[in-house]
């Protein structure tokens, strides 16, 4: 049988599912190694192995929830968040409404325990190797894994900071998120630390990660290096509001990175070699794919054989931001133009092409992003003369036409913000801003591409609409545990 007939089978029957599949089995937040601490403290390999595990759970399908669609690792969380914005819509409820209707969030629906577990899996491996590193001694040979693990461990626990608990500034005594820095510690029982307690372990764990990886020469770009801890720390430092530090490390992350020509930007993002911004990812196989099951099955409408492309369930950018890209600008052509000629639908997107069909790699992270972090971090330290060159730079880049700003105050900000919303479109990253910068949710109003399941009433700017409640598995096995508001 023909390949693509049998994958549209399994998508037409998957389909069917897509609001009873979540399985109520809670995974254990602390799952139990079968490595003993001995072998680990005196196996430089082992530990290596024991990380390449948790890089291998950042892109598996259902690892925490197995039967849903939506669940194969970090970039699912990603391109789900996105969905939350202003900015990413879907033109028919599929996978991933409940992320757009906002249903997701609330505890008793299945998706509120996909960040949770994608995250807090990943934590208890992360810290069984940097409590057997120190116990053992740092040396040459484990240096890096433990610079890597304190970076994963960091990225974990600052997601899950931004999708449970509130914004740093202003909220540092509210409730965050539990915290697990031992691996012997029990779940049972421990209590949300407060978003200051979180945040110090994170900005902790990353400045040793930076100060660890230095010297580090990766094999690939699925491992994290120094530049990757630096673009962390550069995130999380202007989620705190430390713009001085947030701009300097933008600045040096992104030093050994490529911004990549017109053809190289506009290639698909399925490969980590082709997109020379790359950063950081995972390169996915035909060993290792899982099919529909995987961004590409979503978001590439070009494909028949994903849900996108093959159901029609296609993956479009909002009018309003659509409609403030240059014509000058290349990057409007990752868009179909509301006047036709693409064969897909106005406004679908063009960005995310995988001319392999099923092994497209997930890219988490792009040097690109680190120009409007600095820029941002910049202006907000008095410094917009430097802001607008570094946002020059990478606009200029896209938009040979682009003329530098002559924006000041809330003005140039909103500039920088919106030429991010363009690059970083379906990446992860307008959700996140829009909670950070006190942006409310919008989507109807005159002429707008948001489909009526889509046209939510509007969610104003610190709704806690914003925070997702703890999924009832936890309130069900952790006393201890209070809930956010719906």
């Amino acid at each position: 049988m023909n390949k693509k007939i049998v994958i549209y089978s399994l998508l037409v029957s998957a389909l069917s599912f897509t609001t009873t599949s979540c399985s109520n089995d809670y995974l254990e937040t602390i799952p139990q190694s079968t490595i003993n601490d001995e072998q680990l403290q005196t196996s430089p390999a082992g530990l290596r192995g024991y990380l390449d595990g948790i890089y291998t759970n950042f892109r598996t399908f259902g690892n925490t929830n197995s039967g849903n669609h939506e669940d194969y690792g970090h970039k699912s969380m990603l391109a789900g968040l996105d969905l939350m914005s202003n900015d990413v819509l879907m033109t028919k409820s599929s996978w991933y409404s409940s992320w757009y209707n906002y249903n997701g969030r609330v505890q008793t629906n299945g998706r509120s325990l996909l960040p949770w577990n994608t995250y807090y899996l990943q934590i208890r491996p992360a810290n069984t190797i940097i409590k057997n590193i120190l116990s053992a001694g740092v040396n040459p040979d484990n240096k890096d894994i433990l610079g890597q693990a304190y970076a994963i461990r960091a990225l974990c626990y600052f997601m899950l900071a931004r999708i449970y608990g509130p914004t740093y500034v202003g909220h540092t005594s509210d409730l965050c998120v539990p915290l697990y820095t031992d691996p012997a510690i029990i779940k049972e029982g421990v209590p949300r630390s407060t978003v200051a307690q979180v945040y110090t372990v994170i900005e902790s764990d990353l400045t040793k990660a930076v100060e660890l990886l230095d010297g580090y020469s990766r094999p690939n770009k699925e491992k994290i290096d120094k530049s990757v801890a630096q673009a962390l720390l550069a995130q999380v430092s202007l989620e705190m509001g430390k713009y001085a530090q947030a701009a300097t490390n933008a600045n040096a992350a992104k030093q050994s990175y490529s911004l990549g020509t017109e053809s190289e930007w506009s290639n698909g993002f399925y490969d980590l070699t082709l997109t020379k911004d790359t950063m950081w990812g995972a390169v996915i196989t035909g060993e290792n794919t899982s099919f529909v099951a995987s961004f590409f099955g979503h978001f590439d409408n070009t494909n028949a054989s994903g849900y996108a492309g093959g159901l029609q369930i296609y993956k479009s950018i909002d009018k309003r931001l659509y409609d403030k890209i240059p014509a000058t600008d290349y990057r409007k052509a990752a868009f179909a133009p509301p006047g036709g000629g693409s064969g897909l639908p106005a406004y679908a997107n063009l960005k995310f092409i995988d001319p392999t069909v099923t092994d497209g790699d997930y890219i988490y992270m792009r040097a690109s992003e680190m120009y409007y972090v600095e820029a941002e971090a910049l202006a907000k330290s008095g410094n917009e003369a430097q802001a607008k060159i570094v946002l020059a730079q990478i606009e200029q880049a896209r938009n040979p036409a682009y003329v530098p700003s002559v924006n000041t105050g809330a003005a140039l900000i909103d500039e920088i913000i919106t030429k991010k919303r363009i690059e970083m479109w379906g990446e992860g990253t307008a959700w996140f801003d829009m909670k950070r910068l006190g942006v409310g949710l919008n989507r109807i109003y005159s002429g707008s591409n948001h489909p009526a399941f889509g046209q939510i009433a509007d969610i104003p700017a610190n709704s806690s609409k914003f925070l997702w409640q703890i999924p009832q598995a936890e309130i069900d096995t952790n006393p201890a545990i209070v809930q956010n508001p719906n």
